[in-house]
Formats: C-alpha cells, structure tokens, sequence
C-alpha cells in the first residue's frame, strides 16, 4: 500500500517567500524611520524659529529673519515629505514588481510551465497577475480589491515618474482624481500635483506585501497537487 506525500512544497518558493517579507518589512520599517524623521525635523526647526524672532531687536530684523523661517518651515513641511514620499512610493512599486517576477520564475520550474513571463515591459503587476491565472492555473478572481488598488498605486508611479507628480493632462487624470476623492490618502493640490498622506506608503506597502503572499500561497498548493497527480509516493 502507498502513502501519498501531500505536502511538497518548493524549495524555491520558501526562499522567495523569506524574500518577499524581508523586501517588505523593510520598506516598511524605511518609510516609518523617514516620516519620524520629517516629524522631528519640522519640530526642530519650529523651535528654533521661535528663538529667532524672540531674539530679533526690531521689527525690522524681525521682518528680515521671518523670510528666512518661512522657507526653512516651507522646506520641511511640504519640500522634504513630497519628495521622499513619491520616492518612497516609486520604491514600494518596484519592489511589487520584482516580488511577483520572481513568483512568476518560480512558478514556472516548479510547475513545468513552457510559457516564459515577458520580464521587460509596461504594467508588470497586472501581466504577472494573469501569466500566474492564465499559466500557473491560479485563480485570482477574488483579488478584484487588491487588484484595482494595484492599478491606482501605478498610477501614482507613472505621474511621479514621468510628470513629477503633476496629472494635468494625462490620460489616467479621472482615475486618480476618483482614487483620491475616495479617502485612500491622497490629495491633488491647487497645481494638480499629488500629494500624499504621512501613513499613505506604510499603509499600502502592507496592502501590497498582502497582495504577493496572497499569490505565494496558491503555487505552493499547485506544486502539492501536482506531485499528488504524479503518483510521488514512498513504498
């Protein structure tokens, strides 16, 4: 009588799934280190420019010294938070990105897949999405959520990446207006520039890292199935 091995996961696939959490516990772990050190900063510098103006002899010195104050305190509330957030925000989609090509090879030695996964291109996330559906046999059509929110976060990327965050007259403008007007954390300014909410890229690297994890486990269940429909079995 045979005993059927059930559970054979990959190799591979544990070693992409310590990847996976690492990548993302540190993007995490960055941009709460960088929002803190926003924080602090713009405290700093509010403290010292309350001992410049108490310092100051005349209003004329006074005047003089707020239009230096103005732009530190300008520097530091909008300048430094717009800039490592679209940074840290064009980082967490890469890492997206490279969690789920590395799914995909994964998935393609352990499943004997002859399709290759096109690595180079537009919209990785999505084409990885249905090369894992469409070659890999998993089923993510209960994933519509983190789906669309993966289309949003592109979004947001393209404009920081290649408008530097203004959505004037791009094609995707009604689309991220709606995403914004939806209370995900982002706001679009006088000047149509994105602006994005201090725990905006904490909350969705865990959106993201949750999306990937959510695709790690099916291949394993694959692998599993498949060595069961091959006979494996120990004596």
């Amino acid at each position: 009588m045979k005993e059927i091995i059930l559970d054979m996961p990959s190799p591979e696939l544990s070693e992409l799934n310590s990847f996976i959490h690492e990548q993302f516990d540190c993007m995490y772990s960055l941009c709460k280190f960088l929002e803190e050190a926003i924080r602090k900063e713009a405290k700093r510098r509010q403290a010292w420019a309350r001992r410049q103006l108490t310092n100051c002899e005349g209003e004329e010195e006074k005047g003089f010294n707020s239009v230096f104050i103005d732009d530190s305190l300008f520097e530091v509330k909008r300048d430094f938070p717009r800039i490592v957030r679209y940074s840290l925000l064009v980082s967490m989609m890469s890492t997206t990105e490279s969690c789920l090509i590395g799914l995909c090879r994964v998935a393609r030695n352990s499943l004997n897949i002859t399709v290759e996964f096109q690595e180079k291109g537009n919209d990785v996330i999505q084409r990885a999405l249905k090369y894992l559906g469409d070659e890999a046999g998993l089923d993510t059509s209960r994933m519509g959520y983190r789906k669309k929110l993966a289309d949003n976060l592109r979004n947001l990327r393209n404009t920081i990446v290649h408008e530097a965050g203004c959505i004037k007259g791009r094609k995707d403008e009604p689309d991220i207006r709606v995403f914004a007007n939806s209370g995900a954390g982002v706001e679009i300014d006088k000047g149509n520039n994105i602006v994005l909410a201090d725990r905006f890229v904490m909350n969705n690297t865990k959106g993201m890292q949750e999306l990937v994890i959510q695709l790690h486990g099916k291949p394993k269940k694959q692998i599993a199935a498949q060595h069961l429909g091959s006979g494996l079995a120990t004596p």
